[in-house]
């Protein structure tokens, strides 16, 4: 497990460098708290989020728990039966879903920072790389040779920021899969009544993150 109550980091580098190809963990477990900011309108929104990640058998899973009832959602990303299941108050979205992308380092993702996170003599080296697009920003934090995630913020680039900002920090992150039921649907997800087909928005963890899916 990692986790990281005390962080410290010194820069040793700034220096710009094109990202070698690195995808994070092919299994694990992590709680993520996230802050979500719309400047548009002055809102703050803090969730918590339990990630359930599964490169090998295709399938993601998301608990979060929030301020606010609305932003309490459970999801479960089925990319083997191209379905995503989004469930909150009783009232379960089935929607269809594209191809599994693993969640990698894109190759025109650049280096920017090497620093390190802990104290020593338990210190872990940390990489942080730009990833950029025509409508955002993201600065995506790893550890490790295998891009073990810490955090992520994502930016837009227009000015004022009409799309806000969205700021993940990762923590008790563990490898593997303890419990594969996270990945099973509820039973009234196939229940007549409590279903809507291709409705619902997008959750959080569906947010344009280049990381992360789409």
């Amino acid at each position: 497990m990692y986790a990281f109550p005390l962080t410290i980091g010194i820069v040793v580098s700034l220096a710009t460098k094109v990202a070698a190809n690195c995808c994070v963990p092919s299994q694990f477990q992590a709680s993520i708290d996230t802050l979500e900011s719309l400047s548009s309108v002055r809102d703050k929104r803090f969730i918590r989020l339990t990630v359930s990640y599964d490169a090998k058998f295709k399938k993601t899973a998301v608990h979060a728990i929030a301020e606010t009832e609305e932003d309490q959602y459970d999801q479960i990303n089925d990319f083997e039966a191209q379905k995503t299941y989004s469930w909150s108050r009783g009232i379960c979205h089935v929607q269809p879903l594209g191809p599994f992308t693993p969640a990698c380092i894109p190759a025109d993702a650049k280096l920017v920072r090497k620093s390190f996170l802990g104290v020593s003599p338990n210190t872990w080296n940390l990489k942080t790389y730009l990833l950029q697009s025509s409508s955002d920003l993201q600065y995506f934090g790893t550890i490790g040779d295998n891009c073990i995630p810490v955090e992520l913020l994502k930016t837009s680039t227009k000015i004022p920021q009409p799309d806000g900002q969205y700021m993940w920090m990762f923590y008790n992150v563990t490898m593997g899969i303890k419990d594969r039921s996270v990945f099973t649907p509820p039973k009234f997800c196939s229940q007549k009544g409590n279903v809507k087909r291709n409705a619902g928005s997008r959750s959080l963890f569906q947010q344009p993150f280049h990381i992360f899916g789409k």
